[in-house]
């Protein structure tokens, strides 16, 4: 029931938003196609003698076709489909900026927001009408839409929508909450939010007595919820499972048995049920309910998890890399050539890199070191760790030298690695599945063990080719916690249209090679 009645708060705002456009709109045109005599009556009041100059149309016919003519540009049926266009502009912004969400605003508030949405959604409509070259819509309709459309959508939000909560909560739906004197608190501070205006909470059922003046009322205990249920006006009874709650000084098979017997005192009465969880999602997680063999289950997540825009992704990486290595493949030659000309040795490197969730892969670069390189990076690390403090330009565990700092790195990998000609393998782990071409990069295994436990949320996601880091940055970013803030800000924000400008961004940057070595 608190979901449809949040779902009916959204549709009352969406229609009472729609009514307010429509009436704005109506009376811009009213104002738009009036303009003259207002400006000719209202020069009459003041005596000002404006008939003098508009009224000989051979002085001023444009002037005067504007003003005191019924002019043709501004038939109301002309202009509708402005109104058609310009209103799913100026709602799709509000949408933006949560103004169907559980967001609590004051007036100036909502006032600054319908103002926002409303520059933007008719800026939007001008560009529109800017790029299909489409003249004939009145600048001055357009304005006076936008002045009263913002007015009238602030008075449909912070006049009627309140005064219709006012009066649906005195005879709204009734709550009672089954749990400790806490969990009511909690409900009761959710139940603040505008979405559910039309709900009242009685009180609760519980063994604890009150702890403050803001906990609702107590009304019972437990043994004594079937007289609560007859003798109080209750349309839906909310349990409140906590830990503390739970125990019932009884075996678990007791406590099953307990709450079976409470559901069935409720629905035997034609109650609904709706049962919470006292706890508190951690900031960022997202909440779903399923099923899993006819048994409701919470799930909470903070990765992308929507099925088809992650289908998707995975054919849009496929299809492009499989794409890349057919074109890309008389340049994999020649690089081939040259690397193994310098020295005779692999072209290829490999490296056992760490995937979603930990799983481990063969990830693939252009050889662009020495043969020993790792064994020459390890001595370093143990015999001149000052010298090997002085060229990274990372913080601990993570290791990267600045351009011609480092000793291993030969003089065809330091072409390859000055246009990341050396990532270009990694269409293939792509190919594979190993990886996306937008993610956060793939670590060492020794790289994760030393992560924080907040930094190892990079793992919930493939590893990619490149990401905001690279996209912004790249090796000018040296602060480990600045990279993970930067890949969990990609996963809290990820959709399909981030990644195509991430991968514009990485374009630009390849073409202009700032940072990379």
């Amino acid at each position: 029931m608190l979901k449809t009645q949040r779902a009916a708060h959204v549709a009352l705002i969406l229609i009472l938003d729609i009514l307010a456009l429509s009436l704005a709109f109506g009376m811009a045109w009213l104002m738009r196609d009036s303009l003259g005599r207002i400006i000719a009556g209202t020069a009459n009041l003041f005596h000002f003698p404006i008939h003098q100059w508009v009224r000989k149309p051979d002085d001023m016919p444009l002037f005067y076709r504007i003003l005191f003519s019924n002019n043709p540009l501004v038939d109301f049926r002309n202009h509708l489909w402005v109104f058609y266009l310009a209103a799913p502009c100026w709602l799709f912004f509000l949408h933006l900026q949560q103004g169907y969400g559980s967001v609590i605003r004051n007036a100036r508030q909502k006032l600054a927001m319908c103002t926002y949405a409303g520059l933007l959604g008719l800026g939007a409509f001008v560009i529109f009408l800017f790029l299909l070259k489409m003249n004939g819509v009145s600048r001055l309709l357009l304005v006076n839409f936008l002045i009263l459309g913002t007015l009238a959508l602030w008075a449909a939000r912070a006049l009627i929508i309140p005064l219709i909560m006012r009066r649906s909560r005195n005879n709204g739906h009734n709550l009672l909450v089954i749990g400790n004197a806490s969990a009511a608190r909690r409900l009761g501070e959710m139940l603040q939010q505008p979405a559910y205006g039309g709900s009242k909470l009685l009180g609760y059922v519980g063994e604890d007595e009150p702890q403050t003046s803001e906990t609702p009322p107590r009304l019972g205990k437990l043994d004594e919820l079937e007289t609560i249920l007859d003798r109080e006006v209750v349309d839906e009874v909310v349990i409140m499972r906590s830990q503390d709650f739970n125990n019932f000084s009884i075996s678990e098979a007791g406590q099953n048995e307990q709450w079976g017997h409470i559901l069935e005192l409720c629905l035997q009465r034609g109650r609904s049920v709706s049962l919470f969880g006292d706890v508190v999602p951690p900031a960022g997680a997202k909440v779903e309910a399923q099923l899993m063999g006819g048994v409701p289950m919470l799930v909470l997540h903070n990765t992308p998890q929507n099925p088809l825009p992650l289908a998707i992704k995975g054919f849009m990486d496929r299809a492009i890399a499989l794409v890349a290595l057919l074109i890309l493949s008389p340049l994999f030659a020649v690089l081939a050539f040259l690397i193994k000309k310098h020295d005779g040795g692999p072209v290829f490197y490999a490296q056992q890199r760490v995937g979603r969730n930990g799983r481990i892969f063969k990830f693939y670069k252009f050889r662009s070191m020495v043969l020993n390189a790792s064994e020459t990076l390890e001595k370093m690390r143990r015999e001149e760790p000052e010298k090997y403090r002085a060229i990274n330009i990372m913080e601990e565990p993570f290791f990267k030298a600045k351009e011609g700092d480092d000793p291993r790195i030969t003089p065809v990998g330091r072409f390859i690695r000055k246009y990341s000609l050396d990532e270009l393998p990694q269409f293939w782990n792509v190919l594979r599945g190993d990886m996306s071409l937008v993610g956060p990069r793939p670590p060492l295994p020794n790289e994760v063990e030393q992560l924080a436990p907040w930094q190892r949320r990079k793992l919930s996601v493939k590893g990619g080719l490149t990401c905001i880091w690279q996209a912004s940055g790249r090796n000018d970013i040296t602060n480990t916690d600045e990279w993970m803030r930067l890949d969990l800000e990609y996963i809290d924000n990820w959709s399909l249209w981030l990644d195509l400008k991430l991968l514009f961004k990485t374009l630009k940057v390849l073409v202009r090679p700032k940072g990379a070595s």
